[in-house]
């Protein structure tokens, strides 16, 4: 694997590492709010200029529905960043992050560079840009002496499906990779290894950190671990692979999709986030020996806040109508604000594994979820807790699933539940931003809004003949 960032520590001279390796054409890329790659693609001889001035892309699609259906018109009352036609939709720019150079295998002659969206008049920061969002609460994480530490596990399917076309099919007329399960099949899952060591390969050559691969419990279904990291790196490398995957599936005629339920008789594809913080030494700020569980005040007070806002911070992490469709009993999805020592019935999995692997895993965001949004929302949360030093419910090694309702806190079992509580968190807001927090709710109640005017198979199939 060629390293480009390593060459740019040894020579900060971008266009000159570019020209040596022969690339021809650059990507240059960021997130939208849904979690949408956006940008253009230039002659490499193009770049300095850009590099410059910044890029320039109309702000449009900040507003657009995720499958480009329509635009989202500011409500009424929002006085923050919010683009619209009265204002024309001017430009923003995009401005390069040199440490995310990576040559992209299979494209020829191509490198990818992620950039963060920039404002025309004063150069600030777009406020409702995910990637900023983040960058804003790493560094508030730092002011409190401490470096976020994360890792994202990505569950997707892989489906005999045309890529680039309207999907008119029903759900279960989608026809995944392989037709039986094979939840850790080494032998079993042979047959989807033969793209599952395309994919690993592919993505190493990116420069995406693999761990692990393996299928997963539904028919075609894969989970890869990316490897543990600074958390916007690691929310990055997410990013990158989460467009990488479905790149690499469509070159093999294959649908790569990370919707939380594609399929209601399938498992729902999860992205479980591990996190813990480090402390100006450099040591595990989460491990304390002597301690019980050798849990530290730190991460007790952490598991605290995630847990006081889990309710309100659920729709970052569960951002569609269809996301809410893998909160069932034993879908090993985070249904309750609750935590246990290796526990995976409860919302939040503590791991106890000494000074380098004492974490928690947050279990309740699914593949769908924005990494950026995501990771933002749980170090918000867990920060909250350790700044005000929230104590957390006891630790429970029960099957929560099993529990009556009444005895445990459950977590919003639709997105406009969530919504609301999103729009009443004070924490949301004074961590993540006004703007950016009424942004997502206009954005995502626009997804509810085209949800509810929708005509499904469903309806169809239960009432045409019979009413």
């Amino acid at each position: 694997m060629i390293n480009l960032q390593e060459e740019l520590q040894k020579d900060p001279d971008l266009i000159a590492c570019l020209e040596r390796h022969g690339v021809r054409t650059v990507i240059v890329g960021g997130c939208d709010t849904h979690g949408v790659m956006r940008g253009k693609r230039m002659p490499t001889g193009q770049l300095s200029r850009m590099l410059e001035h910044g890029m320039p892309l109309c702000d449009v699609f900040w507003v657009m529905h995720v499958d480009e259906s329509g635009l989202v018109a500011k409500p009424e009352g929002i006085n923050g960043y919010f683009p619209t036609e009265r204002l024309g939709y001017p430009d923003i720019f995009a401005k390069i992050d040199p440490a995310t150079l990576r040559l992209v295998p299979w494209h020829e002659d191509t490198a990818l560079l992620l950039a963060d969206w920039h404002l025309p008049h004063d150069g600030g920061h777009v406020p409702i840009s995910p990637r900023s969002v983040l960058q804003r609460v790493v560094e508030r994480t730092r002011s409190m002496g401490f470096e976020p530490m994360s890792a994202l596990e990505l569950e997707f399917y892989l489906l005999k499906e045309k890529v680039g076309t309207k999907h008119l099919k029903r759900a279960d007329e989608l026809v995944p990779l392989q037709e039986a399960p094979s939840t850790y099949g080494v032998v079993l899952g042979s047959h989807q290894e033969t793209i599952g060591a395309i994919i690993r390969d592919r993505m190493l050559e990116y420069g995406l950190p693999i761990e692990a691969c393996n299928p997963e419990t539904g028919p075609g279904q894969f989970e890869i671990t990316l490897q543990y990291d600074k958390s916007l790196k690691s929310a990055d490398d997410a990013f990158l692979f989460k467009s990488a995957v479905k790149e690499v599936a469509a070159r093999h005629e294959l649908l790569a999709t990370f919707m939380a339920k594609p399929n209601g008789a399938w498992a729902g594809n999860s992205c479980h986030i591990h996190v813990s913080l480090r402390d100006k030494e450099d040591v595990g700020a989460f491990f304390a020996p002597g301690q019980t569980h050798e849990i530290s005040e730190t991460m007790r007070h952490f598991a605290g806040g995630v847990l006081s806002t889990m309710a309100e911070f659920t729709a970052l992490m569960a951002p569609t109508p269809n996301s809410y469709r893998r909160y069932v009993p034993y879908s090993w999805a985070g249904t309750t604000a609750t935590w246990g020592i290796d526990n995976r019935s409860a919302g939040l999995r503590a791991i106890c594994e000494g000074e380098n692997g004492t974490r928690l895993e947050h279990r309740q965001p699914g593949a769908d979820a924005n990494p950026y949004i995501a990771t933002a929302a749980l170090l918000a949360g867990g920060l909250h807790g350790v700044h005000n030093k929230l104590e957390p419910p006891g630790l429970t090694s029960m099957d929560i699933y099993a529990l009556p309702a009444e005895q445990v806190p459950l977590l919003p079992t639709s997105l406009a539940e969530a919504l609301d509580l999103l729009e009443a968190s004070a924490v949301a807001r004074e961590w993540l931003g006004e703007d950016f927090v009424d942004h997502f709710l206009a954005m995502k109640r626009a997804e509810l809004k085209a949800q509810s005017i929708a005509v499904t198979d469903w309806e169809v199939a239960r009432y045409l003949e019979a009413l």
